[in-house]
C-alpha cells in the first residue's frame, strides 16, 4: 500500500484518439500513463494500479513494485495450508 498518493495530471489528444485507441480503453490510458509515469522525476519507478474511468472523472492509484530477494524451489507436490498450520503447531508444542 502507498504511504501517500500522488497526483498526476494528463489529457488524451483528442484528435486521433479513435484511431490508436479503438478498443481496451483503460488498457490503453494504462500504458500511456505508465510511460509518462518514467519520465517524471517524482514517479519514476511507480506504475499505474488500480484504475477508474467515469464520464467525467479519472483517478489512477500509483504503486511501486519492489523485488523481494529470495530463492524460488519447484517441490512438484502440493502442499495444503492447513497442514503446514498443524505442523508448525506441533513444533510450538515439542
Amino acid at each position: 500500500m502507498l504511504d501517500r498518493c500522488e497526483w498526476v495530471h494528463w489529457e488524451a489528444p483528442r484528435d486521433n484518439m479513435t484511431e490508436e485507441w479503438p478498443s481496451k480503453p483503460t488498457l490503453r490510458i494504462r500504458e500511456a500513463l505508465n510511460e509518462l509515469l518514467q519520465r517524471n522525476e517524482r514517479t519514476h519507478g511507480r506504475e499505474v494500479g488500480e484504475m477508474f474511468l467515469g464520464p467525467d472523472l479519472f483517478i489512477a492509484r500509483l504503486r511501486q513494485p519492489r523485488v523481494v530477494e529470495g530463492q524460488w524451489e519447484d517441490t512438484e507436490r502440493t502442499v495444503d495450508l492447513f497442514d503446514l498450520i498443524d505442523d508448525h503447531k506441533r513444533g510450538d508444542e515439542e
